[in-house]
């Protein structure tokens, strides 16, 4: 396995990114509105101090700050298969303990019971490949999720969508 490195969301094409990077960098594609974000891909234990100093100065480019660490699974989403809510993401992570915390509980939730046993039950290999997307926080009004497939009938005609007041915690 290869040292984990950082890199803009945006650059990211052809990365083994996971599901919730390769949609933001789709959005940014589409030319669509996108908070900045840049995901670090590779990791699976504790970060060395110089890996962690890499991460520091991609979130100071960032502005620092209070910034989303989302966990981003390689296979997370597909025809076949949902991870919502398997892996850990935290949110208005602020500093850089905080964030160093943040990003080992990203790592710690592609191994946790939850998601093994989802993966165990679906067939599949219980190692994942975890990238961490760090991106700026924004004040939201509402959050939610788009489905593009009607969750309940499976219909394609449809979308479907599930919004809630605040950040959706």
């Amino acid at each position: 396995m290869s040292a984990p490195y950082c890199l803009a969301i945006a650059d990211s094409a052809g990365h083994p990114v996971g599901g919730k990077a390769e949609g933001l960098r789709r959005l940014l594609d589409l030319g669509l509105p996108s908070s900045p974000a840049f995901a670090l891909v590779g990791a699976d234990t504790e970060l060395s101090d110089a890996e962690f100093a890499e991460v520091l100065r991609h979130y100071e480019a960032l502005g620092g700050g209070a910034v989303a660490v989302r966990s981003s699974a390689l296979g997370e989403d597909s025809e076949d298969a949902s991870f919502a809510g398997q892996y850990e993401t935290v949110l208005n992570v602020a500093g850089a303990d905080a964030l160093r915390a943040a990003i080992g509980q990203c790592l710690t939730s592609a191994r946790n019971a939850r998601s093994a046993a989802y993966r165990e039950a679906r067939g599949e290999a219980t190692d994942v490949a975890m990238t961490v997307v760090i991106q700026r926080m924004v004040d939201a009004f509402a959050a939610g999720v788009l489905f593009t497939v009607d969750p309940v009938s499976g219909r394609r005609d449809r979308l479907v969508i599930d919004a809630v007041r605040g950040l959706g915690e």
